[in-house]
C-alpha cells in the first residue's frame, strides 16, 4: 500500500489519532491539494530552516544572545510554535568555545526539544565566529516561501536570500 492510499483517523484539531504525523500526507492526491506539491493545502510537512549569525568576541553572554536572537527570528518568521518543533542543530565556529548555542534554545523554553551542538568544519578563509542553525520543524508553508534567516557579519553567506 502507498503511504497516501488512505486517509488518516484526525482529531478535532484535524491532527491525526495519537499525535503522529504521517509521513507524506495521509490522503490522495485530489481535491484539496496542492497542484504544485501533491499534498493537502494547509497540511504539514517536515521542513528545514536555516540560519546563521555570528559574535563579535567569544563570550558566553554573546554567543548565547546572538543566538536567542537567531531563534527568535527564525521561529517568528515563519510562524513556527513549540510543538511545531522536532529538533534542532546548532554548530559553531573552532573559535567559539565559551558556551554551547543550545543553552539559548533552554533559555527560549525549547528544552523539551531534542538540541544538539556540533562544530563547524575548520575551512581556510570560512567565515569566522559562526554559530548555525539548522531547525526540522512542520509547517504548512510552501517551501519558496520558508525564510531563512542569516544576521550581522553572516549576511553574505547567504545574500540571495530576501531579508
Amino acid at each position: 500500500m502507498a503511504i497516501n492510499s488512505y486517509i488518516d483517523e484526525a482529531t478535532a484539531d484535524g491532527r491525526p489519532v495519537g499525535g503522529e504525523r504521517p509521513v507524506g500526507g495521509g490522503r490522495p492526491v485530489g481535491e484539496g491539494r496542492s497542484v504544485s506539491e501533491g499534498r493537502p493545502v494547509g497540511q504539514e510537512r517536515l521542513v528545514a530552516l536555516r540560519g546563521a549569525t555570528t559574535v563579535d568576541a567569544d563570550e558566553a553572554d554573546a554567543v548565547i544572545e546572538r543566538t536567542r536572537e537567531l531563534l527568535s527570528a527564525l521561529l517568528e518568521r515563519n510562524a513556527v510554535e513549540h510543538d511545531q518543533l522536532v529538533s534542532i542543530i546548532f554548530t559553531s565556529t573552532r573559535d567559539l568555545r565559551s558556551a554551547f548555542p543550545a543553552l539559548a534554545a533552554r533559555e527560549l523554553g525549547l528544552g523539551d526539544v531534542p538540541l544538539l551542538c556540533a562544530g563547524e568544519l575548520d575551512v581556510i578563509g570560512g567565515n569566522p565566529k559562526t554559530i548555525r542553525v539548522l531547525i526540522h520543524c512542520y509547517s504548512d508553508l510552501p517551501r519558496a516561501t520558508l525564510r531563512h534567516v542569516y544576521l550581522h557579519d553572516a549576511k553574505h553567506l547567504r545574500d540571495d536570500l530576501p531579508e
